[in-house]
């Protein structure tokens, strides 16, 4: 499935560059919801742009819903065609689908930012062709986006090296062990590195984690510091927001493509909407 979207999501953005005032009718009458528990603008705004494109409807709640009712996921679904879900946890939208008779999917949750990084991993592959062999390095505070990242690299065919804490507060990401799991049976490389060094060695795509104002330092990150540590075409994304730790050169770099990857979520949901509620790929 995940390259069944990816590859729809290219093709749609091949063929609609512009998605301005774009109206196609392929999913015509149908109804999207976007549930939110906690306001997530570019995500909400992205899957809104994509049911409009494409013929749809949307509506957006949010609100402080009490996830554990039994009966929630199956009203929601007596009145949508689709149902996106932004949560501080993971474990209800879970149980939310499995209460659902329509497609639940989660733009983000303490588990998850599907969304943030297939629109990233579609920016490399417009790149790059695909993800195979190339190395990844993810510097920043942990982030649901991160443990996307795990799960997507391996099998996808990539290496991935992060370092998201400092030797004194360690932590390792929730998935983890999943991505060892996965990392072992492609045969993909997976590091949890300590420092700044290690983590950039040979990167061909470095992403930095969100703004952290108490580990400005132990996360900052400059172009010396990306070009002293590889020497492969090397491409920058940033998961926002952003402060201090990363340099203006950085972040306008020519290999920047932060504003790239977020265009891509449009795609990204469009790609996703068609899938699951018409089995359609462009």
């Amino acid at each position: 499935m995940i390259m069944d979207v990816l590859e729809s999501a290219l093709q749609l953005k091949c063929c609609l560059r512009d998605t301005h005032r774009k109206r196609l009718e392929i999913l015509a009458d149908s109804k999207v919801m976007i549930l939110q528990e906690v306001n997530e603008p570019f995500l909400n705004m992205a899957v809104s742009k994509a049911a409009t494109l494409l013929g749809a409807y949307d509506v957006n709640i949010t609100d402080n819903l009490v996830w554990e009712q039994d009966y929630m996921g199956r009203i929601f679904s007596y009145m949508a065609d689709a149902i996106f879900v932004a949560t501080r946890t993971h474990m209800c939208v879970q149980r939310f689908a499995e209460q659902s008779s329509v497609p639940v999917l989660c733009m983000r949750s303490r588990t998850h930012a599907s969304i943030q990084a297939l629109s990233t991993i579609m920016s490399i592959i417009e790149e790059f062709g695909s993800l195979r062999n190339l190395n990844f390095a993810y510097c920043g505070s942990p982030h649901p986006v991160l443990n996307s990242y795990l799960l997507l690299c391996p099998m996808l065919g990539a290496n991935i090296r992060f370092k998201c804490c400092c030797q004194k507060c360690p932590v390792s990401p929730l998935l983890f062990k999943a991505s060892e799991d996965i990392a072992s049976q492609t045969h993909t490389g997976l590091k949890e590195c300590s420092s700044k060094e290690q983590v950039l060695k040979d990167a061909d795509v470095i992403i930095a984690g969100p703004s952290n104002v108490k580990k400005v330092d132990e996360f900052k990150l400059r172009v010396t510091d990306i070009e002293s540590h590889t020497k492969c075409k090397w491409l920058f994304f940033h998961t926002i927001p952003r402060g201090s730790e990363v340099s203006d050169n950085l972040f306008h770099h020519e290999n920047s493509r932060t504003f790239d990857a977020f265009e891509n979520f449009q795609y990204i949901a469009a790609a996703l909407m068609c899938y699951v509620i018409k089995d359609h790929k462009f």
